[in-house]
């Protein structure tokens, strides 16, 4: 392993480096970073709104929105994240790699076409944050398999690493797996059992900092949108370019593995060779093993996570090839994988980024957000599918995709209220009361509110919350325009909406969110409290100097 002595945090040479890396991304986002609220995928800019008692990640952000903007802190977390990543690749090699692998590694590590796509893709900056700490995630799993002395302290270091990747991004403890395995792999082969403990606590500790949310996304929302083998390479459009990719990265796999033959960089190809397999099987058979399932879609579902991080990983491997002719066919391959031109797999190509100029967010749709926000909707759904951002509207239900839905205004009894369309409609009870740039605001002149009898006949005194429905009139059985769900309680499935058999219903999964909260509140802290009880100077133990 290459290793970095502790004398003198920065010296000239790291300046030198360092300037480099900030000039090119200066250089790569000066108009993204310049821009006004902007448009981008399915990023949106919206009003912040308080997240309530959900997750510490969400409130923390709230609250980064309210003092710098909502779109100021966007563009910082995606500044940062190609920031980071180079900066934590660079001190990981430390001073003892020559000048292609403190200079070329860093940036191949960051500019690649996988992330550039996903930040093309829009609402992707926690994905690249958590992405560019990960060179360092594999640098403390390393010190705390061969430190033993000071195993607890870079317990602490990467715990803190762990909590701080899960506040932008829900599986952070999942990326870090896979960089942590070729550690875990070695421990095995070693005979250093105890050490499987350290790895695995620190990612517990970064699960357990978001146990709400996580709780909530693997029972309750991961599941319902579990896709089956194979359905996504073409709805993503990585098909050509992932075949391409494939070979490439197998071509690396094959020189490193019978040529090279460092115990480091075969752990880590294998490493690689583990989500890819895992991967593939799950391209090809379905399991449904509850939470077990929901965690292995949740990092494979998207197939630019599983080559973001096997891209990561191959770039890590290559810390080790000590001449400069082994050099030579890994990075050909690395860099025919950057310099590729769009296949049309991927959103963007890497050279892109620096002709990047995001498309300013409409006025119309501000307006539009206002006067959906100051009539109190609350079912909006839209056929307007090419806006994604209309998603973020107030009381927005979801896109219309065929259009039968209309003809029976959103059956069971008519529980839409406004539809959002780009073209005229003429369907009876729609009335067209707002144009909003290219948008058209319809009314639905029948909507008699979100509960009814069987019978269709409305219910007019209730309320609606994401807790609790209450219904204060009438007697049961009732229809509630929500989409069903098992975790509401007293509650039937009707033709995929909510059949009520008693008067008050409780959402369980929500209320267990709620009183998650505090849990994940402490372990999001715990890791800084050991930090501040630790008393070892900071200075032995900064990573990579």
């Amino acid at each position: 392993m290459i290793l970095m002595h502790p004398k003198g945090l920065i010296k000239r040479d790291d300046i030198i480096y360092l300037s480099i890396f900030i000039v090119v991304f200066l250089i790569a986002l000066r108009n993204y970073m310049i821009s006004p609220p902007y448009t981008l995928g399915d990023t949106t800019i919206l009003p912040s709104t308080n997240p309530g008692l959900y997750t510490p990640s969400a409130t923390i952000q709230y609250y980064l929105s309210l003092l710098i903007g909502e779109n100021n802190l966007i563009k910082t977390l995606n500044f940062l994240a190609f920031i980071i990543a180079p900066i934590s690749i660079y001190f990981t090699l430390g001073r003892k790699g020559d000048f292609f692998k403190r200079l070329i590694l860093p940036l191949i590590f960051t500019l690649n076409p996988i992330s550039i796509s996903i930040f093309y893709d829009g609402n992707g900056e926690g994905i690249l944050l958590v992405y560019s700490l990960q060179p360092l995630v594999y640098y403390l799993t390393y010190k705390m398999l061969y430190e033993v002395k000071n195993r607890l302290k870079y317990l602490i270091y990467l715990s803190i690493v762990e909590v701080v990747g899960q506040i932008f991004f829900f599986q952070m403890f999942l990326f870090s797996l896979f960089f942590q395995l070729p550690f875990i792999l070695l421990s095995i082969k070693e005979r250093k059992y105890l050490f499987l403990v350290y790895p695995i606590l620190a990612d517990l500790l970064g699960f357990l900092s978001e146990l709400s949310w996580e709780v909530y996304l693997y029972i309750g929302v991961v599941p319902s949108v579990l896709v089956s083998p194979s359905n996504t390479l073409v709805r993503l459009g990585l098909a050509y370019y992932s075949t391409i990719v494939s070979a490439l990265l197998f071509a690396i796999v094959i020189t490193t593995a019978f040529i090279y033959r460092n115990k480091y960089a075969l752990a880590t190809l294998t490493s690689v060779g583990i989500l890819l397999v895992i991967y593939a099987i799950l391209q090809n058979f379905r399991f449904d093993i509850p939470v077990i399932s929901a965690l292995l879609a949740a990092i494979t579902t998207f197939q630019t996570k599983v080559y973001l991080l096997s891209f990561g990983l191959l770039d890590l491997s290559l810390f080790y090839l000590k001449r400069t002719r082994e050099f030579i066919i890994p990075l050909l391959s690395l860099l025919l994988i950057v310099l590729l031109v769009n296949t049309g797999g991927l959103q963007a190509t890497t050279y892109s980024i620096f002709s990047f100029k995001p498309q300013p967010m409409p006025s119309w749709y501000y307006e539009l957000y206002d006067y959906l926000s100051q009539n109190n909707p609350n079912n909006v759904y839209s056929l307007a599918t090419q806006y994604q951002y209309l998603q973020y509207l107030p009381g927005f239900s979801g896109f219309i995709y065929d259009t039968s839905f209309i003809h029976n205004l959103t059956n069971p009894f008519y529980g839409m209220k406004y539809l959002i369309s780009t073209s005229q409609m003429n369907y009876t009870g729609l009335r067209l009361v707002k144009t909003f740039g290219p948008v058209l605001v319809y009314y639905n002149e029948n909507f008699t509110g979100l509960v009814h009898y069987l019978n269709g006949s409305p219910v007019s005194n209730y309320s609606i919350s994401d807790m609790e429905i209450r219904i204060y009139d009438g007697n049961p059985p009732f229809v509630v325009s929500l989409p069903y769900s098992e975790y509401w309680t007293s509650a039937e499935n009707y033709n995929g909406f909510l059949e009520l058999t008693t008067n008050i219903s409780q959402n369980s999964l929500t209320s267990l969110v709620h009183e998650l909260f505090f849990v994940s509140l402490f372990f999001l802290i715990l890791p800084f409290i050991l930090l501040i009880l630790e008393k070892t100077p900071m200075k032995t133990l900064i990573v990579g100097r």
